[in-house]
């Protein structure tokens, strides 16, 4: 067992949930992933864990901050969140849904720490995600 699947354990039993061989499965399925939609969520489970148990797993890691969403337009996907893994922003393309991940970027982070000083803000957490039109979908709209 590695220390994310140990770290979910103690997030779950500190909420009073168990770590069911579902939900150690679709936290699997989403660890060192890519963003992923819930229908690839489901089909990457499929044969392990139902379509349904699937939803709730998600939902339920929602409520105890393993997982989080990234809209992109009225459509969403899920991602660990940065307990699980190193913290990043995304830019996001609005035409094809492209997402990439870039690394928390020191100055992006002095710049977020700056703010929170200027309006005396304790952050707790944060996400940046920049939205635009990727150079593809640029060429396509020429």
């Amino acid at each position: 067992m590695d220390t994310s699947q140990k770290l979910l354990i103690e997030t779950l039993k500190k909420h009073g949930f168990s770590a069911s061989k579902s939900r150690i499965a679709v936290f699997s399925a989403l660890l060192h992933q890519e963003p992923l939609t819930m229908s690839e969520i489901v089909h990457k489970l499929s044969g392990k864990v139902d379509r349904a148990t699937v939803y709730r797993t998600i939902e339920l890691f929602e409520k105890v901050n393993v997982v989080q969403r990234l809209h992109i337009g009225w459509k969403y996907k899920i991602e660990l969140t940065d307990q699980f893994h190193e913290h990043h922003h995304h830019i996001i393309c609005q035409s094809c849904a492209k997402l990439i991940a870039i690394d928390g970027d020191s100055h992006i982070e002095k710049d977020i720490a700056d703010l929170a000083k200027k309006y005396s803000f304790s952050i707790t957490s944060h996400q940046l995600e920049i939205k635009g039109i990727c150079k593809t979908c640029q060429l396509l709209d020429v």
